[in-house]
């Protein structure tokens, strides 16, 4: 996902760490299948702080897509002290996901969290679809799905939060939307997470066309260019 961002940021003199989360879809991690073993808050940004206990790293430049931009919303909010920047990439800060101007659109468009839920069903339906394509662990499904199951769900939907409620973020924040999210992330939802960033962080939103919502890959260079043009050493 993030191999064509490392040249840049290399060059640049960061040190770039990017780890197989648990539970990644034909990653090396542990994968484990109970639902809270995937809660954002109370599980996976401690892992995020043990992968820096473990390199002595004590604070980091946070970049995540996705899940993993709700993941390093989630680790700046809760570790301010051990999070120099964020680079937040097609999901938006998660407090505001279904809040807004865009809260029905959004709802609309996550419909396939509530089919998510379906434990086994929809299991069965990713490993038997066009998604199973190079699958080398389709048991994995289960753990991939967890993802959403400890996050999102309809209380989510009802109470516009994506997980529960989190603090505001206090360093400076770079987010970005691609055109390619739209079928699944609408635009207000990115843009508009200036509201959940406090003094002394900024945020700055920019949009890059790109038909892909995996534009780091597919589109490396204007995101790449968008990331070393925010990020500073420390």
């Amino acid at each position: 996902m993030w191999e064509r961002q490392f040249p840049g940021l290399v060059q640049k003199g960061f040190r770039v760490i990017a780890p197989d989360l648990r539970g990644a879809i034909n990653g090396e991690s542990d994968a484990p299948q109970d639902v809270q073993a995937y809660n954002l808050q109370k599980a996976l940004i401690k892992d995020v702080a043990g992968i820096m206990d473990a390199l002595d790293i004590g604070k980091a430049h946070i970049v995540g897509h996705d899940w993993g931009s709700s993941l390093a919303w989630a680790f700046a909010a809760l570790y301010p002290d051990r999070t120099l920047q964020l680079v937040a990439m097609s999901v938006g800060n998660p407090n505001g996901y279904f809040k807004g101007n865009h809260a029905n659109e959004q709802k609309l468009k996550s419909w396939y969290i509530a089919f998510f839920s379906l434990r086994g069903i929809a299991e069965w339906a990713m490993a038997s679809g066009k998604f199973a394509e190079g699958m080398d662990k389709p048991e994995a499904w289960t753990s991939g799905l967890n993802w959403y199951r400890a996050n999102a769900g309809l209380t989510n939907f009802l109470t516009g939060s994506l997980m529960t409620e989190l603090p505001p973020v206090t360093c400076d924040v770079l987010q970005l939307w691609f055109t390619g999210d739209d079928p699944v992330c609408t635009e207000g939802q990115a843009k508009t997470s200036g509201q959940y960033v406090k003094s002394p962080g900024t945020f700055r939103y920019q949009r890059i066309d790109s038909p892909s919502h995996f534009a780091p890959w597919t589109d490396p260079e204007p995101v790449s260019a968008s990331m070393l043009n925010f990020l500073r050493k420390a």
